[in-house]
C-alpha cells in the first residue's frame, strides 16, 4: 500500500503542490537504504498555475500555462 502526503505551499510568488511518498514496512524490507517507517522516499513539487477551487490564475505576471515540476528521489 502506497503511503503519501500532499499539500499546497506558497513559496515566494509561486504556489506548489508537494507530494511525498513515505516508506512502509514493505519498503523497508525491499530497500536497505531506508531506515524507518514514514521516511520520505521521494517528493515531487509541481507549480500550481490555477486555483484548484475557483480556477483563477494565481500568478498574473506569467504568460506560460505549462507548470514546471521537480522530483527528488531519496530512496538511494
Amino acid at each position: 500500500m502506497l503511503q503519501s502526503e500532499a499539500w499546497i505551499e506558497k513559496c515566494g510568488r509561486d504556489y506548489l503542490l508537494k507530494i511525498n511518498r513515505v516508506a512502509s514496512e514493505l519498503d523497508l524490507e525491499d530497500n536497505h537504504y531506508l531506515e524507518v517507517v514514514g521516511q520520505i522516499i521521494c517528493q515531487i513539487a509541481v507549480e500550481v498555475t490555477f486555483c484548484p477551487y475557483c480556477g483563477i490564475k494565481l500568478d498574473r505576471s506569467k504568460n506560460a500555462i505549462i507548470p514546471s515540476f521537480e522530483l527528488y528521489d531519496f530512496s538511494k
